[in-house]
């Protein structure tokens, strides 16, 4: 129980430092021998979370960039709806038409909307309650 206890910690250490963490049956074996026999354990150190937020970030910029156009809603619910699998559009259409109307207002120069919509980008979450891409990049460029 001790070594488990040992491998468990081991293991919540190694996802802090890097912040991955996998279920991968060939790396929770090296885990293991590394624990039981006191061998280094050389965990994978690449993550395919910004690879994932970079294709959101870029999907939010298409829906941005097609301000004033009909594709600009359709990219911008196709992105929230992807990002908010827990909140079903149909159940949260007023969460959905605030962040679309925050977005439009933010697109065609409204200050107060672009500042809300810079400090949504900051922290990945809208007013409305839906989740959004968390880029400071993205963020600061709504800022004067």
């Amino acid at each position: 129980m001790n070594k488990l206890f040992l491998l468990s910690g081991m293991l919540a250490l190694t996802a802090n430092a890097d912040g991955s963490l996998t279920l991968d049956p060939a790396v929770m074996d090296e885990a293991k021998r590394a624990v039981f026999n006191g061998e280094e354990a050389l965990l994978p150190t690449k993550s395919v979370l910004p690879e994932q937020e970079n294709a959101e970030a870029a999907l939010w910029q298409q829906a941005m960039d097609a301000s004033g156009t009909e594709l600009m809603p359709v990219y911008l619910l196709a992105l929230l709806q992807k990002l908010n699998p827990d909140k079903p559009m149909v159940e949260h259409a007023e969460a959905y038409a605030e962040a679309l109307r925050l977005h439009m207002l933010a697109a065609a120069g409204n200050k107060t909307a672009k500042n809300q919509l810079a400090a949504a980008l900051q922290c990945g979450l809208l007013p409305c309650g839906l989740r959004i891409i968390c880029d400071t990049a993205k963020a600061a460029s709504l800022l004067p």
